[in-house]
């Protein structure tokens, strides 16, 4: 039985060149991002994903593309509060999509 130390290099799977690529496709689509805003608090049940929601509606209101990333591990409800927490992800072009909710809000949810 052959260990990874036993076998030389990467044993042909370019796994350096597969990380620099996905890393470079990543930097390509984030380099649209122009502003990043993290709602975030060490207590729960302090209002994260109203604060979250309104502030997101409002610059959409104004002409703002946005997305929100709800990574909220204890319950994720930002689908909920958007009526988006049944419609499934889309995945092209390699990538998952998000969701599209109310005001043109694009939505990722662990949920």
């Amino acid at each position: 039985m052959k260990r990874y130390r036993d076998i030389a290099g990467d044993a042909g799977s370019n796994i350096l060149g597969q990380v620099a690529d996905k890393r470079e496709r990543l930097e390509a689509r984030l380099r649209a991002v122009k502003w990043t805003v993290a709602v975030l608090s060490g207590k729960g049940g302090v209002g994260k994903s109203a604060v979250t929601v309104n502030l997101a509606a409002a610059l959409a209101i104004r002409g703002h593309a946005v997305g929100i990333l709800d990574a909220d591990l204890n319950g994720p409800s930002i689908a909920k509060m958007l009526g988006v927490r049944d419609q499934p992800l889309r995945f092209e072009g390699g990538a998952v999509r998000p969701v599209v909710g109310p005001a043109g809000l694009r939505i990722l949810s662990m949920w």
